[in-house]
C-alpha cells in the first residue's frame, strides 16, 4: 500500500500516511458512497507513478493496481486488489540498500488488500456510507520495504448538487504495526458538459490531522466517460510544499 497517501465507491480515498482506496467511479483518491448494485462486478485498473521528493530521484516508485468489485447486496459491496510495485532505492531499507545500487530491486508484488463497503442511508439529506480495508503485504515488501499488514476504517458522507455535482468528506483512521493515524479529506466534483454522464472535473484535497504541515496534498482530476459501462480517469496530485508529486491514470469497467 501506498505511504503517501492515504479503496465501485463512487470516489476514492485513502489520505496521507493511510492506505490506498482504488475501487471509486467518480474521484480518484478519496472513497465515495457509491457502492455497486447487487450481483454488479466493477473491474479497475490504475497506474500511478510517484515521487517522494523532487530533489532525490532515489525516492521515486511506480505501482500498477488491478482490482475487482462486487455488489453483494444493493448496500454491501467487496473489493479485492493487489499491488505490483518498482522501488527505487532510496525506499528501501537502509541496511539492504546496498544489496541493490544503484536503482533498486526489480518489480515485484508489494501487497493484496480486500475492502468491504456498507452505504448506511440512502436518501438523506447528507448520506452515510462506511468502509473497512485488511491490507496483507507479501513477504518480499516484509523483507525490502519493512511493511506490516494494515487496518483501516473510513466514514465517508456525500451529497450530490446540480447536475451531476458531488462533494465528499472523508474521515479515516489506520493502523500499522501498533501505529495508528487519522486522515481527511474532502472532494469536490462537476459535470463538464452539462449532461449527467459526461466528462466531469473535480479536485481532492487530503491530509493528515496529526501532521497537517507535512501531510497536505491537492489532486485536480478530469474523468471520461467513454460508454455506459466504462471510465477514464486521470490527475496530477502534488503536497508537501510541492515536494510530492504524483501521476495517476485509472479505467473502470463495470459488468
Amino acid at each position: 500500500m501506498k505511504k503517501t497517501l492515504g479503496p465501485l465507491l463512487a470516489a476514492a480515498l485513502l489520505p496521507i500516511g493511510g492506505a490506498v482506496a482504488h475501487h471509486a467511479l467518480e474521484f480518484i483518491e478519496l472513497e465515495s458512497y457509491s457502492t455497486s448494485r447487487k450481483g454488479e462486478w466493477l473491474f479497475h485498473l490504475h497506474y500511478d507513478f510517484m515521487s517522494e521528493d523532487k530533489n532525490d530521484p532515489r525516492q521515486d516508485h511506480w505501482e500498477i493496481t488491478p482490482g475487482l468489485a462486487y455488489g453483494i447486496t444493493d448496500r454491501l459491496m467487496f473489493d479485492v486488489h493487489g499491488h505490483y510495485a518498482k522501488f527505487e532505492n532510496g525506499l528501501v531499507l537502509e541496511e539492504r540498500q546496498a544489496e541493490f545500487e544503484p536503482n533498486g530491486p526489480s518489480p515485484f508484488f508489494e501487497a493484496m488488500a480486500f475492502t468491504l463497503q456498507y452505504r448506511v442511508t440512502e436518501g438523506a439529506p447528507v448520506d452515510v456510507a462506511v468502509s473497512g480495508t485488511f491490507e496483507l503485504p507479501m513477504e518480499r515488501a516484509k523483507d525490502l520495504l519493512g511493511s506490516e499488514e494494515v487496518y483501516a476504517a473510513s466514514l465517508i458522507l456525500t451529497r450530490n448538487f446540480g447536475v451531476h455535482g458531488n462533494i465528499t468528506l472523508n474521515l479515516g483512521s489506520e493502523w500499522e504495526g501498533g501505529e495508528d493515524s487519522q486522515s481527511w479529506g474532502i472532494g469536490i466534483r462537476e459535470s463538464l458538459t452539462g449532461q449527467p454522464h459526461g466528462t466531469a472535473a473535480g479536485i481532492e484535497f487530503l491530509g493528515a490531522f496529526d501532521d497537517f504541515e507535512d501531510s497536505w496534498s491537492v489532486l485536480p482530476g478530469i474523468y471520461i466517460p467513454i460508454n455506459e459501462q466504462t471510465i477514464l480517469k486521470t490527475g496530477f496530485e502534488v503536497g508537501k510544499g510541492a515536494d510530492y508529486t504524483r501521476a495517476n491514470i485509472t479505467l473502470m469497467h463495470r459488468f
